[in-house]
């Protein structure tokens, strides 16, 4: 799983959320708010950690290193709490288990990853090769079996009017959904 990769699915999910929605019959209840807030909430951070290693000069390789360290750590964090919440709200309702399962893999899976690569990425000098180096440690220590779960789940959740709505409401979704076009704008 190297940055790259995950600033462009962040992007692409970011894109996703822009989807129009209309609300549904039946209202989210408070613990389905919770589950998207939470499945938002656990992107956000290492997005946001991707865009600023991405603004880096690779002429300044400590610069580099501490936006890397910074993702490693913003990831690592931000998808154990998302595992830890969906964990204990469980599936929003029974139409979404696989989605469910699927998220809480990854996320699981994902958090494990930069867990693994922080002390090795900690270790590294800040040098011409850093970049390099901390990727193909990140890749060694890469046990997202899937990746694109990510972006699946968004596109399952972007199907049910409810959730496409609270989607585009939810703080954090809204956040991602404007820093992901920011980013194509001023690319």
């Amino acid at each position: 799983m190297n940055t790259r990769l995950i600033v462009a699915v962040l992007v692409g999910t970011a894109v996703l959320t822009s989807a129009c929605g209309s609300a549904d019959d039946t209202p989210l209840t408070d613990a389905q708010g919770q589950w998207v807030d939470a499945f938002c909430n656990g992107v956000l951070p290492g997005m946001e950690a991707g865009f600023e290693l991405r603004k880096q000069d690779a002429a300044n390789p400590a610069a580099v290193k501490t936006a890397y360290l910074k993702l490693v750590t913003a990831n690592a964090t931000a998808f154990g709490a998302a595992e830890k919440k969906l964990t204990e709200l469980g599936a929003p309702e029974d139409g979404l288990k696989s989605v469910h399962e699927r998220l809480v893999k990854f996320v699981q899976q994902s958090a494990k990853s930069y867990q693994d690569a922080q002390a090795p990425v900690e270790k590294l000098e800040p040098n011409g090769q850093f970049w390099d180096e901390a990727e193909k440690i990140l890749a060694e220590k890469n046990q997202v079996s899937s990746p694109e779960d990510l972006r699946a789940t968004f596109q399952d959740l972007q199907k049910r009017p409810k959730y496409a709505d609270a989607l585009n409401k939810s703080a954090p979704c809204v956040e991602i959904k404007s820093k992901g076009q920011d980013l194509l704008t001023n690319q």
